[in-house]
């Protein structure tokens, strides 16, 4: 059987799949996430919710004119557009380049954290 999702990646897939198909009622979101009707409904509702607040903005640390070495270009397709939609799903953002932006530099971040804090628990390698 496989593992509950998170209520991020919940709410993502409800997200993409109105995206994907606009006007799909909620009870055939709810069987397709293997969820009830009601657990869908309040997905929405706080969604909707969150995107009336206006969401935070990330703080500027790249410079406009940053060289072109300094640029990272990568093409949305299908798996990586569902990642970003879980990670904007943890902070309340829209679907904008900005958002997009800003969920990819903290995941980034967070995934060099973890590794840089694993390798000083194993001290030095010889």
């Amino acid at each position: 059987m496989p593992a509950p999702l998170t209520i991020a990646a919940r709410r993502a897939m409800v997200e993409e799949l109105m995206r994907q198909e606009p006007g799909i009622s909620q009870r055939s979101i709810a069987a397709r996430l293997g969820v009830g009707k009601d657990t869908i409904r309040r997905d929405i509702d706080e969604m909707e919710a969150a995107q009336r607040q206006p969401a935070p903005q990330p703080p500027a640390t790249e410079p406009d004119d940053a060289p072109d070495g300094d640029r990272l270009v990568l093409i949305l397709d299908e798996p990586l557009r569902q990642a970003l939609a879980v990670l904007r799903a943890s902070v309340g953002g829209a679907d904008t380049p900005q958002q997009n932006l800003y969920a990819v530099r903290a995941a980034v971040r967070s995934v060099a954290d973890t590794i840089l804090e694993e390798q000083c628990q194993e001290g030095p390698t010889r």
